[in-house]
This record gives structure tokens, sequence and C-alpha cells, in this order.
């Protein structure tokens, strides 16, 4: 009898095992599916310092869709669910890109698979820093914008 009731124990427990283990590979696969969080840090391109307390949009797939109104935390950072996207593009106001575009130019779209794979740094004409890319992270370089600049845009 002894025996039969050690067995029906460790039987119990391999199953109980077992379902541990299908559960927590179905709460990994489905955050997978669901989309991963995606860190894009606003860092001022001459000093290095995070950028905080600015709005940021974010606009998914050249912008299809309504954008995200986010804000810049203390460390400057914002997060976010991709949801499916492929790119997204980072409207940043009262700062103005370290590597702007031309008047007129449409906004670069970052790929999402990129940066998460490796992370992503921006182009940075406002200073020379040493920061290097950290995966799932843009490292999105900025500099406040002038009265000027605020005024034509």
């Amino acid at each position: 009898m002894r025996l039969d009731s050690l067995s029906r124990a460790i039987r119990l427990v391999r199953r109980t095992l077992f379902v541990i283990i299908i559960l927590t590979m179905g709460a990994t696969s489905s955050r997978a599916a669901l989309g991963q969080s995606i860190v894009v840090r606003l860092v001022n391109g001459r000093n290095g310092k995070p950028i905080a307390k600015v709005r940021v949009y974010i606009g998914f797939d050249d912008l299809k869709g309504k954008p995200l109104d986010l804000k810049t935390d203390t460390n400057g950072e914002i997060r976010f669910d991709a949801h499916g996207a492929r790119t997204f593009q980072v409207h940043a106001v009262g700062v103005v890109a370290c590597g702007e575009q031309p008047i007129g130019a449409p906004y670069p779209n970052f790929s999402i698979d990129e940066i998460l794979k490796g992370g992503m740094l921006t182009e940075n004409d406002c200073g020379h820093l040493n920061e290097e890319p950290l995966r799932g992270k843009l490292q999105y370089f900025v500099r406040p914008a002038t009265g000027w600049q605020l005024f034509k845009n």
C-alpha cells in the first residue's frame, strides 16, 4: 500500500510540473506574439543628458492609424508596444533632432525588428558622444528648439 501511494504522489508531482512548464511556455510565446516593448530615449545631443517631460507622438507604418501621445519620464524614456507594426516614426515637440531632416522631408521610419535585435542610435550632428546601441532601445539625439524653429513648425 505504501508503495502505491508513493507512486501516486510522484505521478501527481510530474503532472503538476508538466502543467507549470506548459503554462510558462504559453505565457512566453503569447507575449512575443502580442509584441515586445520598444523604448525611445530622448538624449541631449550636446551633453548626453536625458530630456524629461517632452511630448512625443509615435506614428506606426507611415502614420496609418492614430499616433500614440506620450511624455518622456525622468530618464528621457517612453515605452510602447508595437502591436504588429514593422516601423514607427518619432515626432518630438519642442526639440529638434540632431540629424535633422531637410524642411519638407518626411520623418524617418525606424525598423522595430532592428531595434529589438540590436538597438539603434540616430545621427548626432549636435556633439560628439560615445553612446552604444542597446537592444530594444532607440537613442534619439535632440537639442532644444530655438524660438524661430518653434514658430516655423
